[in-house]
């Protein structure tokens, strides 16, 4: 009798444990898995890409602080600010470096390559970056979306927009590639054209507002490439195109809607929602080298309150073939622009910096 209910005990606690162990399997099974992400910025510039990746992330299933967090750079501002995030973010080892940026992802090349750090960048021209060797295959640790291809046309654009424009003014920071790339092919566009360019080369913040209170009289229009540090100073730009009733082109969209005449390029919220499907491949376990490099989608914008401040009409064919026209009322008023000098990494819960600028 004695031993038939210590056989009994010993059943109860053998299902007992069972149970306790079957629990914990499904528990581990059922486990989300938190995917980390480091966002190294070049220039506050690019803080809509980030919204943009953002808002694609959620629709993916990916919520933030629930399955995946994000740690994000301030703006770095200079080259030699970008080693210091980068190594910090190998050290945290996360999931995913997000590279925005020419030499932000020239630099995530140089810290990661032939490790298993995965990284997702943006660069004007990958291949004349070195970032990758091959845009169907990149091999490696990277893969990510360029936007370079669309210099040539917007030259063309800003003929058809402002015929009589003949001498353009361009400012750029040679230290910056995709700067550099940018006004190579703004040269050959040019020539090809029969346009004259102004070149300023400016390598500080300094540089581009001394640039811009000194731009020649003879001077046609503004045409800013693919340049940060340029970029950083839009509002400037823009102020003064009013002034000298001069038309500017831009890169992308978000500078229409703030005061430039018009744009032929990529919409930085677009490309974050695009980089954002290249993300969920790498975390579904694809290797980035096999993941094509993809290229932005360019529109063409125009701004109507624009060209009727500076006395420009605009044609009837132009307005037609745009793909958004902003209208009188639609602009709006542009921060104060700043660069922090102190990378740090924060949570990207944490507000990001109020010097955001659009480029």
């Amino acid at each position: 009798m004695r031993l038939s209910i210590i056989r009994r005990y010993r059943t109860l606690a053998v299902a007992l444990l069972s149970i306790v162990l079957l629990g914990a399997c499904q528990t581990a099974t059922t486990t989300t898995k938190m995917f980390t992400i480091g966002v190294v910025r070049y220039t506050p510039a690019l803080d809509l890409i980030f919204d943009g990746f953002k808002e694609g992330m959620t629709r993916l299933g990916y919520i933030e602080n629930q399955n995946v967090i994000y740690f994000v750079s301030t703006p770095a501002g200079t080259a030699d600010k970008l080693d210091p995030i980068i190594n910090e973010f190998k050290d945290k080892k996360v999931d995913l470096i997000f590279s925005l940026g020419t030499p932000a992802s020239q630099a995530a090349k140089r810290l990661t390559e032939g490790t298993n750090q995965r990284v997702l960048f943006q660069a004007f021209d990958p291949v004349l970056s070195g970032i990758v060797t091959s845009l169907s295959h990149p091999g490696g640790n990277m893969t990510g979306i360029q936007h370079g291809l669309s210099e040539a046309k917007r030259v063309e654009w800003f003929t058809k927009v402002v015929p009589n424009a003949k001498r353009f003014f361009v400012m750029y920071n040679p230290a910056d590639k995709s700067a550099s790339l940018s006004v190579d092919q703004i040269k050959s566009a040019a020539t090809a054209l029969g346009i004259q360019l102004i070149i300023r080369e400016t390598k500080t913040v300094g540089e581009v507002l001394t640039a811009v209170a000194n731009i020649p009289s003879d001077a046609d229009a503004i045409y800013m490439p693919a340049d940060g540090l340029v970029a950083g100073q839009m509002a400037t730009l823009v102020s003064t195109a009013y002034a000298r009733k001069l038309p500017l082109a831009v890169v992308v969209e978000s500078n229409v809607v703030n005061g430039a005449l018009f744009s032929y390029g990529f919409e930085y919220r677009t490309e974050g929602v695009q980089f954002s499907r290249l993300a969920d491949q790498i975390f579904k376990n694809v290797a980035p080298g096999d993941i094509p490099i993809e290229t932005a989608e360019f529109f063409l914008t125009v701004n109507l309150d624009t060209a009727q401040k500076i006395g420009l009409t605009l044609s009837d064919d132009l307005l037609r073939r745009a793909n958004r026209i902003i209208r009188p009322g639609e602009v709006q008023q542009l921060p104060t622009l700043t660069f922090s000098t102190q990378p740090a990494l924060t949570p990207a819960a944490t507000p990001l910096p109020v010097e955001r600028t659009f480029f």
